[in-house]
């Protein structure tokens, strides 16, 4: 049984890990202005290098905003807003952490985000292709928040969960 979610978020984490974010980005055609309370602004403005490698582009806009001009291609338009506004109160919350883990912390939220909600329909084949390549790559085991992606029922589990085996 594989969590579908789960094993994509997995999939995608270890994607923009190995790449770095580096051409992994989109060119926003609108730019979006995001809105900061004073600390989440202190926050971004000063995390801008942090920010960068993570895959976005943004720009101060003075007055409590920012410009984001690029983001991870895996993030969609609509999250960029609520990301950069999670992201900064993380910031605010781990000034004394490295950037590595600040990193990691955005790379699995990116991941989270863009990985396949429960309720949507994938075709036969891409299901098959999803689970061959999730087969292929044994070091995915478990999301990067450390839930399982994938669990075996045997024939003994199934038959002792109906009653046919004490």
């Amino acid at each position: 049984v594989i969590d579908k979610h789960a094993a994509h978020e997995r999939i995608l984490y270890e994607k923009l890990k190995s790449e770095k974010s580096e051409g992994g980005r989109q060119l926003l055609l609108s730019p979006v202005n995001v809105s900061l309370s004073k600390d989440e602004y202190t926050a971004v403005t000063e995390n801008f290098d942090v920010i960068r490698d993570a895959g976005f582009l943004i720009e101060d806009f003075g007055s409590g905003s920012v410009i984001v001009r690029e983001c991870p291609i895996d993030l969609t338009v609509d999250d960029i807003r609520d990301f950069i506004a999670e992201m900064a109160g993380y910031l605010i919350k781990n000034k004394k952490e490295l950037t590595t883990e600040k990193q990691d912390w955005i790379l699995h939220n990116i991941a989270c985000r863009a990985a396949v909600k429960a309720g949507n329909k994938t075709t036969e084949y891409e299901t098959v292709k999803f689970v061959e390549k999730l087969l292929s790559m044994p070091e995915i085991r478990f999301c990067p928040h450390g839930r399982p992606v994938i669990t075996e029922l045997s024939k003994y589990d199934i038959e002792k969960q109906f009653g046919r085996i004490q």
